[in-house]
């Protein structure tokens, strides 16, 4: 038996402005864009904030040809479509990520396609949370889970604990920043102040184990914090006039053994070179099978080689010039 029953499409199976949210996510890379969450923590996964948002949308609400009551003709539901389009493609700008009319429109919209219930998403490997927080951000039960403890503790940090604290003031003894305090300000400005106090008492207790180094009369001869420590295992020193001394094992102590300038000198001329040894392998390869193929009257023919072919190639005419 047949089933006449029309299942509603969504948005998401008829069309989405990908261009722009191609855009967003490109934008969203890039540094220097502000505060972002990857900032809680590095995670090599993580996929871009307004693409989840976007697609989330685009998942929830329905596409106008499913409401043929409402719009009727092509014209109409290709209207509609575009007022739809218009905010997703709000959605996958970055620096909206903080407009509430915006989400406030888009959580309209979801509600319409939902029955008056927002749905819950749940992430099973949340990864970066990316999707978990961005459900959030649209006004969604969000809830995620993964197996890696780091891509746990993000969560907590994202779409947890911030919750708990939405609109609360902080309860630092210091000044406070302003007077009234939206979404989790006020546990931010906590960590603030907990989190510098915290940096000076390590300060007091092991600042004399980091000291600052003395820089070169000509950078200014002062004082300069080092940004970056080399760890190593240490040893006590074989010399037994220096028994009391502990060696660390490292070969160098330097992180790079040329400048940055130099490096990419060397690059370049290393590519250089690499570009001149390979055409004069290929004018050697070619005056060779040209003079074989001569002494036999064939016409000679070099179809074009790809580079992994090439290296092939001058391979085996090395290992037939030894």
């Amino acid at each position: 038996m047949t089933s006449t029953t029309n299942t509603k499409k969504k948005l998401i199976e008829v069309a989405i402005p990908l261009e722009a949210i191609s855009a967003g996510s490109s934008y969203e890379k890039m540094p220097g864009i502000g505060p972002h969450p990857r900032g809680i923590h590095h995670w090599w996964a993580r996929r871009p904030h307004v693409a989840c948002r976007s697609f989330l949308f685009a998942q929830l609400v329905d596409d106008p040809s499913s409401d043929p009551s409402q719009f009727s003709t092509e014209e109409a539901q290709q209207t509609e479509r575009n007022r739809l389009f218009n905010i997703i493609e709000k959605l996958s700008d970055w620096k909206n990520s903080h407009d509430e009319q915006l989400f406030r429109e888009a959580r309209t919209e979801i509600l319409k396609s939902c029955n008056g219930t927002l749905p819950s998403v749940y992430d099973p490997f949340s990864g970066g949370f990316s999707i978990a927080s961005e459900a959030q951000r649209l006004g969604l039960p969000a809830y995620g889970s993964d197996l890696n403890p780091v891509a746990v503790m993000i969560g907590k940090a994202m779409i947890e604990i911030p919750p708990r604290f939405r609109g609360l003031k902080p309860v630092h003894p210091g000044p406070s920043d302003r007077n009234h305090y939206r979404h989790a300000e006020g546990l931010a400005e906590d960590i603030t102040y907990y989190g510098e106090l915290v940096r000076q008492r390590a300060v007091e207790r092991i600042g004399q184990l980091y000291p600052k180094v003395d820089l070169p009369h000509e950078l200014g001869g002062k004082k300069a914090t080092v940004i970056a420590w080399i760890w190593a295992r240490t040893v006590p020193s074989p010399d037994p006039a220096f028994s009391n001394v502990r060696v660390p094992i490292a070969s160098s102590a330097r992180r790079r053994e040329k400048s940055a300038g130099s490096l990419l000198k060397s690059i370049r001329r290393r590519r250089r070179s690499n570009t001149e040894f390979v055409r004069a392998a290929r004018r050697r390869n070619w005056t060779r099978r040209r003079r074989e193929q001569r002494s036999e009257g064939q016409t000679l023919f070099v179809p074009f080689q790809k580079p992994q072919s090439l290296q092939n190639t001058l391979r085996n005419a090395g290992s037939r010039a030894n």
